[in-house]
Parts: C-alpha cells; structure tokens; sequence
C-alpha cells in the first residue's frame, strides 16, 4: 500500500512512519521543511514532498498515488489555529477524492457529552477544532477513520510531559498538596503503542466504514490519578490531595508552562481541556476491534503504559524530533580542557580515581565522593577502591558505580544511593594528536522531586567549582607525569 503521512515529524508521525515501513508499506511524507526530517534514521526511506497541508498544489502533488493517508496535523501555535485546521481538512478532503486515494484516517481527541443549559455542548477550542476536523473528513467524499483519543502516554507527548513534570514537581514535596478541582474529572488514557496500532489498522478498512471511533486504554482515571500513577511508577511519594475550587485556565496554563517543559502555547489548551470529562463509549473501541483486532497483548493498561515510558526513558527511544523537555529532566554540567598529553597518559590517572587517592579536588571533598556528597549532604561510606586497577563495570567508587567503561576511551559512573535524584558522571578521553588529547567531564543529574530540584539549585555554585578543580587537576597531573617520564626516557 502507498501511504501518505501528514505530520511525520511530530510525536504520533515519527513513530508511526517506521511502523509502516516495516510492515512493508511504501510511505511519503508531506513536510513544510524537508531538512527537519533528516534527524530520523527512517528518512532515506520515504519518499518526501516539500509543502503545506494548505497549498492545494502541494497536496495535490502529495497524495497522486497514494492509497491512504494517515492525517496527523493539527496546529496549537497561536490564535487563528482553529481557521487553519479547517483550511487544511478541506484541503487535503478535496485533494484525495480528485486523486482517487481510498482511505483517510485522522487522529482527533475525545469530545464531552456534557452541555449548557441551553443544550449547546460545551467544549474547549481545542477539542472543539478537532471535533470540526473529524467532521469535515468524515462529510467528504473519501471514507474516513476519525480516532478520537484522549492522553496519549508516551515519552514525547505533551499531555504526558505535562502529567511527568508536574508530578515529579509536586509529589515528594509537602504531604497535603492543593490541586484545582478539576483534576477530580476523568480521562481515559491510551498508551501510544495502542494508537499506532489503531491507525496502522484503520488505513485498510474497507471503504464501507466511514465513522468515527473512541479509543483507549482499559482505565478510566482522572487527572489526579494520572499523576498519582505515574508518581507510584517513577518512585515518587504520593502526597494528599486538597481539592481547591479554581477555574482559571489561562493563569493555571502560565503556571504549568512556568513549571514544566511544555510551551504557554500547547499547556493552555491542554489545561483548558481538563474542565471536561472524556470517557470513551466502550461500543467504539468493541466494533474497532471487530474491525482490525486488538493492540498486541491486549489493550494497555494506565500504569503499564507509564511503566514503558520510563523504560523507554532509560533506553532514549525518543524520537529525535520530539520536543525540548520531552522526557525526564536532567539538568548536566561539562568542562572540557585540552591536554599537553597522550589520550593513553590522561587514562592512567582516570584509573586512579576514587578511595585513597581522592577525585583531585577540593581537599576534603575529594575523598568522599566529591560533588555526590554535596548533593547529598553528607559523605559516603563505601570502602576505597584498590589503587592502580583496570576498572571493571559494578566496580564501586566511593558513591559511584562504574555503569559503562570503554578502557582508554569513555568512564560513565551512575549512582542514586543518598541522593534526592539519580547523578551520572561521564568522562572522556580523545587523542587530538600523538601527544595531545581532550579530556570531557560531564556530570548530570535527573532530580527527583521538589527536594532534587533544590539540591541543585543550591549546590550549583559549589558542585561547579568541585567538578571545574577536579577536571583542571586530573588533566594537570596527566600532563605532569607525562613530561616526567619524557625527561627520564631521555636522561
């Protein structure tokens, strides 16, 4: 099948385009800005037109041949964003009936049953805009697939870096802990695994259907128990809530982009939207699956949905055009100096680290466990690692653990033991010539709760000017003892 995909460098469409491309699908891409799909590795593989969902020639030259398309666009940058998406579905409705492609499938959100006392529903613009895109596909001429999904969780997703961020802000802090009243509403969720599968099914269904279905997880929570979730996932305390009587989206939008990654732009809308409860009709997600199965073992529950975003966290299976923010927060400090020394010289003394012979510092930090101990507010217990060794991974040092090591090349150290977070430190060692390196030192930091935050914030001044001596002396002493061994070869 030939398939166009609108939107393939945001969080939906650059995860989709691999899946269809493994499932032998030949897939085309329409993109405003062609360059910004060279960050995927898929991006040799898909044929690319360059334009905007707008331009009728654009589409027109995008969807000649096509079959499907999975539609993916939907804009949240600025007033206006409603007319536009209108705009664009007309487009690309008028452009695939002319082409004589088969089938649409677009991916809208839930839409609430609730109305005024007039009768009229009462819905968000954003949910409102996507509500009007799904009825214009489904008015068109082509059989249409409109998916309605809720919060999408995955790394990546902005309504699931919203729910990250502010729990891993908010819990672990005081243990009653206010929250607006609307986050008592519920949600149904749906892990982004099962959304893929979803709209990879749909582009085939025959062209008799022509509707719109609900989709998600197994769960109906609410927006408290999204982020109580996810604390009991990530580790985090679970404080109590306090119900506090609050409507003002705008302002509660300003303090969620204040407190999180998530842009003022996309955090109103999103909190605008919590005002409504968004359920699926189970009939929907019963007839979709007559339609094109169930999700691979089953549908995703909340919490195990949570659970492989954390792991994907561990494993970076982001994809490279999600947005800045996505995924934990991990704050990194670097010095790099260039060394009058041999890479294999600079190694040696990288080998020394740790136990007796300190971390080539501060006197009196450097000996038990350098920054760790001024995050953490005390020093380490560990025994003192044997002196002169080749490090060897599980290999503790002082609060450190060697995680990965690269002999001559790349040290990466990782501990969480004492800490309010977990710090890695990563040293490397280029060769820049026979007799001349680059030493990298980076020590980063993923804080876990209000105290992580702090602990960083507080110690920034101190752990910088620690790790700055540590990486001018380690790199002094290699550069020394180098010259010192020139002199006696040469006696």
């Amino acid at each position: 099948m030939h398939v166009l995909v609108t939107g393939a460098t945001g969080y939906i469409g650059s995860r989709l385009v691999p899946r269809l491309l493994a499932a032998g699908h030949d897939v085309r891409v329409l993109a405003r800005t062609p360059a910004k799909l060279d960050v995927h590795p898929w991006a040799a593989d898909v044929d690319v037109v360059e334009g905007d969902v707008r331009d009728p020639a654009a589409v027109a030259e995008a969807v000649d041949g096509i079959d499907a398309i999975a539609y993916l666009v939907h804009a949240m940058d600025g007033p206006g964003y409603a007319r536009r998406d209108r705009e664009a579905a007309h487009v690309v409705a008028d452009a695939a009936a002319d082409a004589g492609v088969a089938r649409i499938v677009y991916l809208g959100g839930l839409q609430p049953d609730e109305a005024d006392a007039a009768g009229r529903r009462r819905v968000s613009g954003h949910l409102r805009s996507r509500g009007e895109v799904g009825e214009i596909l489904l008015d068109g001429p082509v059989p249409a697939a409109v998916l309605r999904a809720g919060i999408v969780v995955g790394t990546g997703s902005a309504s699931f870096e919203m729910i990250r961020h502010l729990a891993e802000v908010s819990m672990g802090g005081p243990l009653v802990l206010p929250m607006p009243d609307r986050v008592w509403n519920r949600i149904q969720p749906i892990a982004v695994g099962d959304v893929l599968h979803a709209i990879a099914g749909c582009l085939e269904l025959p062209p008799e259907v022509n509707r719109a279905f609900d989709v998600g997880s197994p769960d109906v929570c609410t927006y408290r128990t999204l982020m109580t979730g996810y604390a009991a996932e990530a580790g985090l305390l679970r404080p109590l809530p306090l119900p506090v009587p609050i409507a003002a989206p705008r302002l509660t939008g300003r303090l969620v982009a204040a407190l999180t990654p998530v842009p003022r732009g996309l955090a109103e809308p999103l909190v605008e939207s919590m005002r409504h409860e968004l359920v699926c009709d189970p009939a929907d997600i019963a007839d979709l699956d007559a339609l094109i199965g169930e999700p691979p073992g089953g549908h995703t529950p909340y919490r195990t949905a949570v659970r492989r975003a954390l792991d994907d966290d561990g494993d970076a299976a982001g994809s490279p055009s999600d947005p800045p923010g996505s995924g934990p927060v991990r704050w990194s400090a670097t010095d790099t100096y260039d060394v009058d020394a041999p890479a294999h010289a600079v190694w040696q003394v990288v080998e020394t680290l740790g136990g007796e012979h300190g971390w080539y510092t501060v006197p009196g930090l450097g000996t038990v466990g350098s920054v760790l101990d001024v995050l953490a507010g005390g020093s380490g217990d560990d025994p003192p690692a044997a002196p002169g060794r080749a490090l060897q991974v599980g290999e503790r040092l002082d609060r450190w653990r060697v995680e990965q090591v690269d002999p001559g090349r790349r040290l990466l150290l990782r501990t969480a033991a004492g800490l309010p977070g977990t710090a890695e430190l990563e040293i490397t060692v280029e060769p820049t010539g026979r007799l001349t390196s680059r030493y990298t030192q980076v020590l980063r930091f993923g804080p876990r709760g209000v105290a992580g935050r702090a602990a960083w914030l507080a110690t920034y001044p101190t752990q910088r000017f620690v790790c700055a001596v540590m990486a001018k002396t380690l790199t002094g002493v290699a550069t020394t003892r180098h010259r010192q061994g020139l002199r006696r070869a040469h006696a």
